[in-house]
């Protein structure tokens, strides 16, 4: 099962006999240090909510295989997953927050409190739609294409705002 394509994998998963939950998680081991890198960049970078939505992503992905029209189109379907999933942490997460403000309560960790590397820190300064199409380009190693498609942006809207943010990163850089 080592040398299968994901068209392969899919259809062997879809058949939900046999080897269907070991060609399963062959896809997952294939895409999901890019899928948590994806996710870390959208909840700023907390592991277990990294680890929250990278669950909630390949569970969802598992119960709706059926849905994927395009069986070679698995990494993007997931992406997608993982994006919706994110958002509706991050929903819940304001909603939790804005909760605690009103109520007094000790306010829930920030980004500034979270320990992050270098690269971590440079990337949670960019506008998120920024820091989505930088790790989109630099971490899933998207077209700008699939970028532009996957984000609803114009081609040279993805090109721009990459390029900006990348100047960006590189001008905290050299302070």
């Amino acid at each position: 099962m080592q040398h299968l394509t994901d068209i392969q994998l899919v259809k062997r998963t879809l058949q939900r006999r046999g080897d269907a939950s070991l060609a399963f998680a062959k896809l997952y081991g294939r895409y999901q240090a890019k899928i948590a890198a994806y996710i870390a960049a959208k909840v700023s970078y907390n592991p277990s909510l990294v680890d929250d939505v990278l669950q909630d992503t390949f569970m969802t992905a598992w119960h709706k295989l059926e849905q994927l029209k395009e069986h070679d189109k698995f990494f993007p379907w997931v992406v997608t997953i993982a994006r919706n999933t994110a958002m509706d942490v991050l929903r819940e997460k304001k909603r939790v927050d804005d909760i605690s403000h009103l109520l007094n309560q000790e306010e829930p960790e920030t980004e500034e409190e979270l320990d992050l590397g270098a690269t971590e820190k440079m990337l949670v300064n960019l506008d998120p739609v920024d820091r989505e199409i930088v790790v989109m380009k630099a971490v899933l190693e998207c077209s700008f294409e699939e970028i532009s498609a996957q984000l609803g942006l114009a081609l040279s809207a993805s090109k721009m705002r990459y390029y900006r943010a990348l100047d960006k990163v590189k001008s905290e850089v050299s302070l």
